[in-house]
């Protein structure tokens, strides 16, 4: 009985000696974990939320200068004369530059037939006419004879005439018989009708000499057929060219009418590209075609006027160009399929050809319009291409002074939808743009600056000029850096403006009662920034 008591009473002392180390190994990981797993955070001064936006600007400025308005194009001939045989002949004799790709100069001699048979023809017809020639002249000696003899015979008549008066005078005298009288008569009627059929032998005469002058007339003309004939059996080059097809040889033989040989025209080429409505816009409305325009009067809605361009070609990193005139729209109007302008570009001196130099490309792409030998960043005698050759891939920059202001941005303040961000004291402005092109790394645009609309409303109102474009840029500059939720008057700064906001003192420590501190004034207290051209003022 006291085994057992002794026991329980061992029992109960273990089981509290444990769960009193077990609460005192529990208390400890506690403390432990709270006193080493606590880690003090470090006070952070959260800087102010800023009242505007920061962005990046640059200052958005004019253009100055024409506008170069890109496209592509591909060289083709001005004229292609198509030369044919009009005579048949076998071919005696061909120019050996009578191959496709080869030059041919003016008048020279391309193919020469064989000329016997013409020449046959022009020598029977030249002793024909020889023949007629002599029966002209037999017949002019007949005239001339029987005019002789008609005057003798008119004598004769005279005579006779004179012997019937005298035996009718006699008769009446009673000194002749009525048989003379009848003989004098008969007399005198013979030499009439001698006379009369003398003068139809000259009527005869005449005719004969006049049906031998015609037949003159038509042999001279066959003579002169065939020695057209003749000179046709040398075919000579109308122009000076390049051969670009040809399909006769020598000793062949070729039918009147067989085209043989194409020359394409060198003189001048003709680049032909397709010119967007939005670049058609602009070469009509450009400052040097408005005087064209007045000159061609009533058809000016069909009249394209000439704009300066050039065409340039790169063969691998070398670029050359050649001036060119844009001259008219090839067709009655917009491609149907591109909705474009098909146009035709007029090279005059496709063998003027100049090389950009790499290292001034910009350079020269500025003096675009100075064509002299010492323009920068133009080489003359270059070691390219000679000349424009058909089928040539080229660009076309076309060189149009805007009658509208333009400005100039960089390529990065371009927005989605062809917009851009203007930061106008210190408000976002989001204003519709149009393209027009690119220069030196900066876009040109057609933009239409609210400030622009204002001043021009001022202007009209006040009778006054208002303000210029130049002007307006200064009261205005372009967002460049990427907004979060672009709006419609968000209020924006620039991190310059922001940098000289923070550097200012607090108001409270100067000993002004006022109810803000860090990030707290109000609107009417916080200074203003007003912005312009980039720069905080």
């Amino acid at each position: 009985m006291n085994e057992s008591n002794v026991a329980a009473r061992r029992s109960r002392v273990h089981l509290f000696i444990n769960f009193a180390v077990s609460a005192s190994v529990l208390t400890m990981c506690v403390i432990a974990y709270t006193k080493l797993g606590k880690r003090e955070r470090p006070a952070m001064s959260k800087p102010p939320k800023p009242a505007a936006t920061v962005v990046d600007t640059e200052a958005l400025r004019i253009h100055e200068g024409p506008v170069s308005l890109t496209a592509n194009g591909v060289v083709v001939p001005l004229r292609e004369i198509r030369l044919a045989t009009e005579v048949a002949g076998r071919v005696v004799e061909l120019s050996p530059n009578m191959r496709a790709g080869r030059m041919v100069e003016k008048d020279e001699v391309l193919v020469r037939l064989d000329p016997i048979e013409y020449e046959l023809e022009v020598q029977r017809l030249v002793s024909q006419q020889n023949q007629e020639a002599a029966e002209l002249e037999a017949i002019d000696v007949s005239i001339q004879n029987t005019d002789a003899l008609v005057a003798l015979s008119q004598r004769r008549a005279q005579l006779t005439e004179a012997a019937s008066k005298r035996a009718h005078s006699l008769v009446r005298q009673n000194a002749a018989s009525i048989a003379e009288v009848d003989a004098a008569e008969e007399a005198e009627l013979s030499a009439s009708a001698a006379v009369v059929e003398l003068q139809n032998r000259r009527r005869e005469l005449e005719a004969q000499r006049k049906l031998i002058v015609e037949r003159q007339a038509s042999t001279e003309v066959a003579r002169r057929r065939a020695q057209l004939d003749l000179d046709r059996t040398v075919v000579r080059a109308p122009i000076r060219g390049r051969v670009v097809m040809s399909n006769v040889e020598e000793q062949s033989f070729v039918a009147a009418g067989t085209s043989f040989v194409t020359i394409e025209d060198v003189s001048a080429v003709e680049v032909r590209s397709n010119l967007t409505v939005e670049q058609m816009y602009w070469v009509w409305n450009a400052r040097n075609s408005v005087g064209n325009l007045e000159e061609v009067g009533s058809s000016a809605a069909h009249h394209l006027p000439e704009v300066n361009c050039n065409i340039e070609y790169r063969l691998g990193n070398r670029t050359y160009q050649w001036a060119a005139v844009l001259k008219r729209i090839d067709g009655a109007g917009i491609d149907q399929d591109t909705r474009t302008f098909p146009c035709l570009f007029r090279v005059d001196s496709p063998e003027a050809v100049e090389r950009i130099r790499t290292n001034a490309f910009a350079l020269a792409r500025e003096s675009a319009n100075d064509q002299s030998p010492d323009s920068p960043g133009v080489e003359r005698g270059v070691d390219g291409p000679r000349q424009l050759l058909r089928g040539m891939f080229v660009s076309v920059h076309l060189h149009v002074d805007a009658t509208r202001p333009l400005y100039r941005v960089s390529e990065s303040a371009i927005r989605p939808g062809d917009r851009i961000w203007i930061n106008r004291d210190g408000k976002m402005r989001i204003v519709q743009i149009e393209v027009v092109g690119q220069i030196d790394g900066d876009v040109i645009v057609d933009a239409r600056l609210p400030e622009h609309r204002m001043a021009r409303t001022a202007a009209s109102a006040d009778d006054s000029d208002g303000a210029s474009p130049a002007d307006v840029s200064k009261l205005a500059s372009v967002i460049i850096s990427p907004v979060n939720d672009p709006r419609d008057g968000l209020p924006v700064m620039t991190a310059k403006a922001r940098d000289s906001k923070a550097k200012r003192p607090p108001v409270g420590n100067v000993g002004v009662d006022s109810p803000a501190t860090d990030g707290g004034q109000t609107d009417r207290n916080r200074p203003k920034t007003t912005l312009v051209s980039g720069v905080a003022r």
